[in-house]
Formats: structure tokens, sequence, C-alpha cells
């Protein structure tokens, strides 16, 4: 009997493995991508080679351009379908109709925008050979997909989804949404409206005004390129000194010449800083064929190669933070929906009527914006508008049809400076700082961005919108825009910081990064005689923050002698400035930071002091520029103990620094005892800064424990290279962008250079390259971004021949 139970047990367990072993193979092994062998791919005219090597990176190899676009399509949606589903639902609109009403907000904000009318439009205009080539990517994605019918990845199979098909519209529509990251001033100009509103416009611009102009910049002042510009307008109106404002960004890039490497060849170096999230935004390709041969960083959903090298030369790029946006205010007929006033004239806004459609609603929602000569009225998608005299509205040049695809077409197959410097010209959105290296010797810096040419001279608004005094006139012809080539000094770097000094001639925006990430990042170039690519690596893993030594010494002379003070200062002393995760002293500076700002500025703010230290205006957005605006001008506060902001509007009594700052110390110290004891030898900023990699689906317990990555130690904040963002208030996390891809291009040996994205190549749940550049990222460790074919073909993973 005992024998008998035994069997059926073992019999059981047997099927309950087999069951398991099934539901995993059916929900996380058929959908992984074949990757050796022959396909079928119909639309192809010839046999393409897709050798994907030991990191999961796939090098293309095609006869013709539609071949190798086709292909890309193909490949990037065995990897990335999912991901690129998401996108476009993004970009559209559309996530309600999986997730529910709780993605309303956004899909109100993105309609708003208006993203997919602009990216049809500018399907409408494009070139006959930009069309091509993205209609060849939708046919690879969509003959992908109907080959995979039955083997779609677990995300829609958990959600009963199926992917419609691929069009143009769709990869330009995520083009679109990747200019709205980076190109979002428009929340600082509403932020200072509310300032002003809140305030008053003397004590706004009292404020604003305590940002220093004194950053490096881009552009090397007097450089012969930017003083012989054609001068095609008059020279821009200077602002009210009140609103230069500096709010945040991300990315880094540097070049350094020959004469300044070990090897005597160029060196070219980006990491570009987004949210970490799964997948990673980027996806590494080689594509080569059809007169392309290009090896770099690619977008899911978009053709062809955005940031990486060719035959001839390498490129990397950053957010410029040029100003694209301005935020104009209309009045509006109160009587007659629709009516505002333009040039003294009554005209009818066009109204743009769309349905939503939400999960579990059994009626669409609808959704309505109403158009002005501006642009959206966005005065809707906040609460925090609602206080304002006028409705609000957002005027983008990505609103006007664009040549994102030509650039990058004409950039992948540059083959020197002046091909590329003219290839940029077609450049619209995002703005971009491009870092220019070739094999010739030379490194370079091009702005490619339109950048719209104002009546007014700036576009520091928000505006009236009325006069029709502060209107576009068009765009900033190509030559006049700034680029250089072979700085004196041997190097150039870009940090999002501000891009000319007072010399040049128009006005590019007032919303830079402050430019603490790219003095150190000169200060580490011009220490380096012979720079070589393990330099760069470390500068690409420097955690040293500048700011910090300002906010020691300001806090030391006020000689503050109070328990918490007697605690928390002596490790803010003995600190060496580096931000790194095993940081005492990292987690003090931090943490009272955080408690200087609050307390220095909430009495006086208010409901707006969120707002004011950067939380972001509408849910597209964690954060806004003044999360770095706010910073600056605490620190250059700290300069005059006695200011007014420090006194607390609560209290009879009339505070300095000395006083809100000790209330601080004592808050600090009771936060970090509660998070990590009271003994300071135990303290850690990677305790209290922790990265999770998050999947969308893995905001669902359990699926957490199936998609997500992490938590893992953080180290950095905003001023530091290895930036590294958290929001405003008392969660410390790394919950914003910091390093999402870190490439190193040698211009001596195409296969000597170095690249990562976080986590990995992979966005299927099952494969090894899922997550396998974690370590990689946290240890600041790189892979090889492999060119030349032999080298490819020793380290193949998988090779698979997708025949017509």
């Amino acid at each position: 009997m005992l024998k008998k139970l035994l069997l059926i047990l073992g019999g059981l367990v047997i099927v309950l493995l087999a069951a398991a072993a099934a539901g995993y193979y059916y929900l996380l092994g058929s959908p992984l991508p074949q990757i050796d062998g022959s396909l079928r791919a119909p639309g192809l005219t010839r046999p393409v080679t897709v050798i994907r090597d030991r990191w999961g990176v796939p090098h293309l190899y095609a006869e013709n351009v539609h071949d190798l676009c086709f292909a890309q399509g193909w490949v990037q949606a065995q990897d990335r379908l999912w991901q690129m589903e998401m996108n476009r639902r993004l970009a559209a609109g559309r996530l309600s109709e999986i997730v529910g009403e709780k993605a309303l907000p956004l899909d109100r904000v993105l309609r708003t925008l208006g993203l997919m009318r602009a990216a049809e439009q500018e399907v409408r205009i494009a070139s006959p050979d930009d069309l091509a080539a993205l209609q060849a990517f939708a046919d690879g994605v969509n003959a992908h997909n109907a080959a995979r019918a039955s083997k779609l990845p677990v995300e829609f199979r958990l959600l009963g989804l199926r992917p419609e098909p691929w069009i143009p519209a769709h990869s330009l529509g995520w083009a679109k949404t990747m200019a709205l990251f980076g190109g979002k001033n428009w929340q600082e100009e509403i932020v200072r409206a509310l300032l002003v509103e809140k305030l008053g416009a003397e004590k706004t611009a009292g404020l604003l005004a305590r940002y220093r102009p004194g950053t490096p910049t881009v552009v090397p002042p007097g450089l012969e390129q930017v003083a012989s510009m054609v001068a095609a307008l008059s020279p821009s109106a200077a602002p009210e000194p009140g609103f230069l404002t500096l709010p945040g960004g991300a990315s880094n890039n540097w070049a350094v010449h020959g004469s300044r490497t070990a090897a005597g060849s160029p060196l070219l170096a980006n990491d570009m800083h987004l949210q970490l999230a799964i997948p990673s935004v980027w996806y590494e390709m080689h594509l080569s064929g059809g007169g392309f041969d290009v090896a770099g960083l690619t977008l899911p959903g978009v053709p062809l190669v955005i940031a990486g090298h060719n035959r001839d030369l390498a490129w990397g790029i950053t957010f410029a933070y040029v100003d694209v946006q301005d935020v104009y205010l209309e009045k509006m007929n109160p009587d007659r929906p629709g009516e505002y006033l333009f040039e003294n004239q009554w005209r009818q806004a066009e109204l743009v009527r769309e349905e939503i459609r939400v999960k579990g609603l059994d009626k669409p929602v609808v959704h309505e914006t109403w158009w002005t000569v501006h642009g959206p009225v966005i005065s809707p998608l906040s609460a925090e508008f609602k206080g304002l005299e006028h409705s609000l509205a957002l005027k983008w040049s990505a609103h006007d049809p664009g040549g994102i695809v030509a650039a990058l077409r004409r950039i992948n197959l540059s083959t020197n400076w002046d091909e590329f410097r003219s290839a940029a010209g077609d450049w619209a959105e995002p703005a971009m700082n491009l870092a220019y290296a070739d094999r010739r010797g030379n490194i370079g810096y091009v702005l490619a961005s339109r950048v719209p040419v104002r009546a007014s001279g700036h576009g520091l608004g928000p505006l009236p919108g009325w006069t029709g005094e502060y209107e576009w006139t068009g765009y900033l012809p190509p030559e006049s825009k700034p680029a250089f080539l072979n700085p004196d000094k041997g190097f150039l770097a870009t940090a999002n910081n501000r891009l000319a000094g007072p010399d040049y001639p128009y006005y590019l925006g007032a919303d830079f990064a402050p430019g603490h990430r790219q003095a150190r990042i000169l200060e580490f170039l011009a220490d380096k005689d012979k720079c070589t690519a393990a330099d760069c690596r470390d500068l690409q893993a420097d955690l040293k923050c500048l700011p910090a030594a300002q906010f020691i010494e300001a806090l030391n002379r006020l000689k503050l002698d109070t328990p918490a003070a007697r605690r928390l200062l002596p490790v803010l002393n003995s600190w060496n400035r580096v931000l790194d995760p095993d940081s005492a002293g990292g987690a003090v500076y931090a943490v009272l930071f955080e408690r200087l700002l609050e307390n220095t500025f909430s009495d006086e703010m208010g409901s707006l002091t969120g707002l004011f230290l950067g939380r972001g205006l509408v849910p597209l957005f964690p954060l806004n520029g003044f999360v770095f605006h706010a910073r600056v001008i605490l620190l250059d506060l700290m300069s005059e103990p006695d200011a007014p902001w420090f006194d607390d509007a609560a209290t009879a009594e009339k505070e300095t620094l000395a006083e809100i700052a000790a209330r601080s110390l004592e808050q600090a110290a009771a936060v970090l005892d509660e998070r990590m004891g009271r003994d300071p030898a135990g303290w850690r900023w990677g305790l209290i800064h922790q990265v999770r990699v998050q999947h969308p689906l893995g905001q669902v317990k359990p699926l957490d424990r199936l998609f997500n990555l992490g938590p893992f130690p953080g180290g950095g904040h905003f001023s530091t290279v290895w930036q590294s963002a958290v929001t405003p208030g008392p969660d410390y996390d790394l919950s914003a962008w910091t390093a999402s891809n870190r490439h190193i291009y040698d211009l001596g040996d195409w296969d000597a250079s170095l690249a990562a994205i976080a986590p990995g190549q992979s966005g299927m749940v099952g494969s090894p390259h899922y997550g396998d550049q974690m370590r990689n990222w946290l240890d600041v460790a790189h892979h090889p971004l492999l060119f030349s074919r032999d080298k490819i073909e020793a380290a193949a993973e998988g090779r698979l021949v997708l025949e017509p």
C-alpha cells in the first residue's frame, strides 16, 4: 500500500513538474527569438544574414537599403516587440485600452500634445527615400509579427492583446515622444508664471536672478567659427535677468583629439541619462549594406542608428535644451467656446475631438483639445493651472514637420566633417549636442536643432498671445548655429549646460543644466596629458560632487553647536566629496540638502513648494527643471545667511540660515537614524539611494518578482558625472534619470570600442540577455562593440539567415 502511494505521489510530482515546464516554455520559452538557421521573411528581395554576438548585439548584413531597414524592423521586433507596442501606444495616447483608467491622465496629456497628429503630417511630406526607409522598417515588423503570431511575448498573452500593423507614423510618433522628453521647458515657463502669481513679479525676479551665468559653455569663448557666423538676424534682446533659470537635463559626451590620447587617435565617449527601465530605452545594432556600415544605439521602433559610428567617424548625443517651446497666455471668449483674441481680432480655435477607449469602461471617454494659432490649449491638463487668469497654449517646433529620418540617414552615411555638419542641418527634434570625431584625427561639435527666431528676441514665457508681438518668424539657418572643429585645448564636452556665451548673437534658450558636470569633465580631461579608453571609463564612473564644497563651507561658517550638528558635521567634513554608494558623508549631504530646501522655501511657496523643488506638472514627467534651479538658488542664498528667505513666515521670530540649518540638521539626523540606525559608522548613501529597474507589468504583484530587477545600492546625485536623479521629498531612491548607456568609441580601432546598456539587449524575460548587463552598469564595465566581420564571427552566439 505504501509503495503504491509513493508511486502515485511520484507520478503526481512528475505531472506537476511537466506541467510547470510546459507552462514555462509556453509563456517564456516559446516567444524567444530564433537566432540560428534560416527563416522565410516575405517582403525581402535578397537574403539578410543576422549574426548575434555573445552580448546579444545583432549584426545585420544586407545587399540593399530596403532589405537592411526591413531586417532592422524584423530583428527589433524579435527582442523588443512588447516595448515597441508600448512605445507607440504611449505616443498615441492609447495606454488606457490595455491598462484601464489608471492610464487615462497620461493618455489625455499625449492626446492634447498631438504627437501622432504631428507624426502623420511628417509622413505625408517625407521624401521618397525617407518614406521608403520607414515603410521597409514597418514591413519588417509586420512580417515578423505574422510569422510569430502564435508565439507572442508573455506580456501580450497576459493581457490578451495582439499587435496591430506597424505603420511609418508609429516610428515618427516615438521619435516625437523622445523629442518631448528632450524639450520640456514649457514646464519651467508655467512654474515661473505660478511663482509670479504667488509671490509677485518683483520677488520672483529677485529669486530667479540668483542664477549666475558664469558656468562653462559648450562653445569656447571667442572661437573663430562663432565670431564669423552669418548675421542673418538682428541680435536678440537681452532677457530680464530675473528669468534666467537653470532647469534640469541629462547626458554627457566628450571627444579627445589624437594629440591628447595615448594611441594618437581620437576617443569619443557618450552616456545618456534617462530613466532606467525594462527593457532599456536603447537597443544596440550593427547595420551593414546598401552603403551603410554603422554600429551603435537604435531606438526600438525607429529605423537607422541614433548615435554610434560608421567606417569613418563617430558621434555621440546629449540633449541641448534649446528653447523650442513657448507657452502663450490666451484670452478666451467666455461667451463663445473656442474663440480667442489674436492681433486684436477674435479667432475660432480648431476643436480636435477624440475618443479614448478605456479597458473596463463600456463607452469611450471623449477628449477635446482646442488648438489656437500657437498650438494646443494645455490648461485642462493640471489642477495647478486653474489659478491662472488666462488659458495656456503650447507652441512647439515638433508640431511642424521635421526631417529626423533624413538627418539620421545622412549622418549614418557621412564620411567627413563637412558631410556630417551638413547632415545635422536636417535634424529637427529633439535638440541635440552632437560630439564628433573622425579617423582623420578631427574632433568637433554641432548643434543639431531647429532654433526658433522670435520677434521679441527671446522665449522667456509665458507670453501674451493676443498681441502678435511675441510670434515666431522662422528658424535660424544652419550656418548660424554653433559648430566648431578642433578646439585649441584638444578636447570638448557637453553636459546639457549653457551652449554659448554672451558673444553669441542669437537667443538659444535659458533653461540649461548647471555646469557642475561639464566643469568636472573638463577638469578631469585637462589633467590627462594622454587620455586612454580606461580614463574615459573612469570619467563615466566619476562621482565627485563639485557643489558639496560650497555647501559644507557655508555650513561651517555658521559655527553650529547643537547635538545634531555635533553628530553630522564631522561626518560631512571628513567626507571626500565623492558620492559613492558606501559614503556616509554622501548620505548626510543628500538628506540635509533636501531638508534645507524644504525648510527654506515651503513657508512662502506653500502649495507650490513641490513644483519649485522640481516635481513634474503632468504625469508624463516626474520632474521639471526647477529640480536643478532650486538647488542652485539655495547654494547662492547660503552666501547671505541673513537673506529674508531664511526667515520662517510661520513664526514671530526672525530666523537666519543658522536657525534653518539647525532645524534641518535635526530633521536629517532623525531620517538617517530611522533609516540606518543611530551609529553614523553604519550609514551608507547606497542604503537609502537604491536602484530598482521596473518593467511596466512589474508594478503588479506578484509579477514584480518575475519582471523587475533590484534593488541595488546606488551612488551619485544631480551634479555628478555619473548622474542619478531623485524626486523632491523624503524618498531618496534613484527614481528618475541616470546613465542608460555608456559608449567609448576608439577611432584607431573600431573593434576596441566599448559599449553597455542597462539592463540588457532583450525585452524577453526568459532571455539570457534580459538583465545580463546590469552588473556591468553597477561596475561601470563594458562589452566590446565589435565591428569587423571576422571578430563578429568569432564571438557569434547565433547566425540567422532571413530568406525572401
